[in-house]
């Protein structure tokens, strides 16, 4: 949907803390997805004979919303009644919504924000899964139910005939008649250590394969939407929010994976966010906040003996008078972790304690006892824990057991190539730029990058006939060995703003050339444009591209613009949309439904949109307009037909060629360009 911000100076709990180095416990739930799923009890509609569908059951679903607490959402039982969907108009309630929340970026990106319809009636009700409405009501604090249009429950009966046991690479045993299958994959994989029928070779293989299933089996399937990558327009059949279906004609269509059952993908991932809110409800009734949570991690602002931490914006204040924020101590994170252990579905014996695990990373590996972790986060998914040496300068963390995964964000520059040896896989280089990010955030000088003026520059791979068709000409003439040929590796380079050749349409302009890793040859190969075959140069040099020169990013330009990305989908403290050189304990943003969009399943490109490597977000997923919700159609070119022309020319600085082709319908303006046209019309409109 594309939202409209609301400026409130109170509200919601905070969400996070921006640029600020505070000291945390990193919490971490247990296997997310398979365990929300055992709880909800979903293996019995897997083997179900028939699932049923108890339809506008409002009164019931309503009656379930009241007598909901906290402590009931610590109840095992209660999960299982949450198998439900609820239509209802938003009216502030805290509500997960996928939006464009900047006008300076064309992606989607999802929230947990106050969210408001626009005329309060059914025609902007929603559908949400129970659990996102559950959590609505731990998160937003105002004791009363969202307004509910319909409701409807989906329930399991019997068993299907034919079910038989079977057993995991030969080895674990499986029951689909007794056993659920989620629960079986987790314990047995705890259980693998103790296992000592098998090799170290073949338990090593095992558990890689029950971690894919875990994972897999228990939420991916169901959500698997396969973009066809095809131009070619196609009409297919949408299901919205309105009762009656729609066919609109499309390109990339998304076409449901053998598996795919929406209302499992809805309800896991609904469940996940519950699960996370009912951790900051349990957080913020102590008064307490956390520095960044993510699908299934928080890290907790808490010190050994608890207290105030210096923080922007805050809501305490410091003996000297800085604002701040309260931290919890050791031991009362660990009393709520024990909170969550009445939630373990699993086999005690094999899967102990709680769900809520204060991970390895706050323990010492060699004495083993608990110690002080700090984290300093940018945005989502950009964040990195660290520890302070005696001199208090920061040392990134990496995992405390095994060394196998590092504690900093790799989101938003993993697609780029290490700069000072492009054919290594390592990412130190990462870690760099994060100690640089770091350092500076704790007062303390920072070295620059040695590779900054290098030109930032990803690897990707020729995955569909659309990469291939504009390498024909780098083809010709070529012996097949030479050629590039399906799953080669490309270069794709990293545009910088108003560095595009002159005369490109800038959301169908993407620079490609065959691999090559000296990257002293960059400048001087031929790089393609996706869309029309021309080739290109790059240059570092200058601030704007020329007619056959494409001005590209260096890793210098990229790290600066990473260090301050903002977080579009929070806001500060006095309500404003977070930007750039926002600092300090942020808030949710209050969020006004503006138009409904239908969008397909994103892929993982989406990183690739946000950093600048692929300029069309239309690359990454698939728009379905439904005529009915077409603000364009419905409202904005009624009115741009009335509008005296030479009044929207002058306003606009848009052609009148545009703006006459735009009313008599024969083209479509850019996203952008229909925004300013509506704001105009908006103004011009009376009262």
């Amino acid at each position: 949907m594309v939202t409209r911000s609301q400026r409130f100076s109170a509200g919601a709990p905070a969400r996070h803390i921006r640029k600020v180095a505070v000291p945390v416990v990193y919490t971490d739930f247990l296997s997310m997805y398979p365990t929300v799923n055992s709880l909800m009890d979903l293996w019995s509609f897997v083997t179900a004979r028939e699932i049923t569908v108890d339809e506008h059951c409002n009164a019931s679903i309503e009656a379930f919303l009241r007598r909901m607490t906290p402590d009931e959402l610590f109840d095992p039982a209660t999960w299982k009644h949450l198998t439900a969907f609820v239509r209802i108009v938003p009216d502030g309630d805290i509500l997960p919504t996928r939006g464009r929340y900047t006008a300076e970026s064309n992606d989607w990106q999802m929230a947990l924000n106050p969210l408001y319809s626009k005329d309060q009636d059914r025609a902007d009700a929603l559908w949400f899964s129970l659990p996102d409405v559950v959590a609505s009501l731990l998160l937003t604090r105002r004791g009363r139910i969202p307004k509910i249009v319909d409701a409807f429950r989906i329930e399991a009966h019997g068993k299907l005939d034919g079910l038989t046991p079977t057993k995991l690479r030969g080895a674990i045993k499986v029951d689909p008649r007794k056993q659920d299958f989620f629960k079986v994959v987790i314990e047995e994989r705890k259980r693998l250590s103790c296992r000592f029928d098998l090799s170290d070779k073949e338990k090593e293989r095992l558990e890689r394969a029950l971690k894919v299933l875990a994972n897999a089996a228990s939420y991916g399937i169901y959500a698997e939407m396969i973009r066809e990558e095809s131009e070619r327009k196609v009409a297919v059949t949408c299901h919205g929010i309105d009762a009656s279906p729609y066919e609109p004609r499309v390109s990339h269509p998304d076409v449901p994976g053998e598996y795919c059952f929406p209302p499992f993908a809805s309800l896991i991932t609904g469940a996940a966010r519950l699960m996370l809110a009912l951790l900051e409800h349990s957080v913020t009734k102590l008064s307490a906040t956390y520095a960044m949570e993510d699908t299934d991690s928080m890290a907790i602002v808490a010190t050994n003996d608890g207290g105030i931490v210096p923080c922007l914006g805050g809501p305490y204040r410091t003996s000297g008078g800085r604002t701040a924020v309260q931290a919890l101590s050791w031991k009362q994170v660990e009393g709520i972790s024990k909170r969550f252990v009445a939630l373990n579905p699993y086999d005690r014996s094999a899967v102990p304690g709680s769900i809520l695990k204060i991970e390895d990373d706050n323990f010492d590996p060699i004495s083993g006892k608990q110690r002080q972790l700090w984290c300093l986060a940018i945005s989502a998914k950009r964040y990195a824990l660290f520890l302070r040496n005696k001199k208090a300068a920061p040392v990134l963390l990496r995992n405390g057991t095994n060394n196998t995964e590092d504690r900093w964000s790799k989101h938003g520059l993993g697609h780029l190539l290490n700069p000072t040896d492009p054919e290594s896989e390592d990412r130190d280089w990462i870690a760099r730029a994060w100690t640089r990010i770091v350092r500076k955030a704790v007062g303390l000088r920072s070295r620059n990058p040695g590779f900054g003026k290098v030109p930032a520059v990803g690897r990707v791979t020729v995955s569909s006939p659309a990469a291939m068709r504009p390498l024909e000409s780098l083809n010709e003439g070529k012996r097949y060995a030479d050629q590039i040929k399906p799953f080669n590796f490309l270069l794709t380079a990293q545009i910088k703003q108003l560095g595009h050749p002159l005369g490109v349409n800038l959301e169908r302009f993407h620079l490609i050339a065959p691999y090559e890793s000296d990257s002293r040859k960059w400048p001087r190969i031929d790089w393609v444009d996706q869309y029309t075959g021309k080739r290109h140069r790059i240059t570092t040099a200058g601030y704007h591209g020329s007619r056959q020169t494409a001005r590209v990013k260096t890793y210098g330009e990229v790290l600066r613009e990473y260090e301050f990305h903002p977080e579009s989908k929070c806001a500060d403290t006095n309500g404003n949309p977070c930007g750039k050189q926002t600092v300090g304990l942020l808030q949710r943003r209050h969020i006004q439904l503006d138009v409904i969009q239908y969008i397909g399943k994103e892929s993982n490109s989406l990183e690739d949109v946000e950093s600048g490597m692929v300029q069309s977000a239309h690359n990454v997923y698939t728009e379905y307009p439904d005529p009915r919700r077409d603000e364009w159609q419905t409202k904005i070119l009624p009115a741009l037909r009335k509008a005296p022309l030479a009044t929207l020319a002058k306003l606009s600085r848009l052609s009148r060629r545009m703006i006459m082709k735009s009313r008599s319908g024969r083209t479509r303006p850019h996203r952008k360009n229909q925004e300013l046209l509506a704001t105009i019309l908006g103004k011009l409109s009376p009262g």
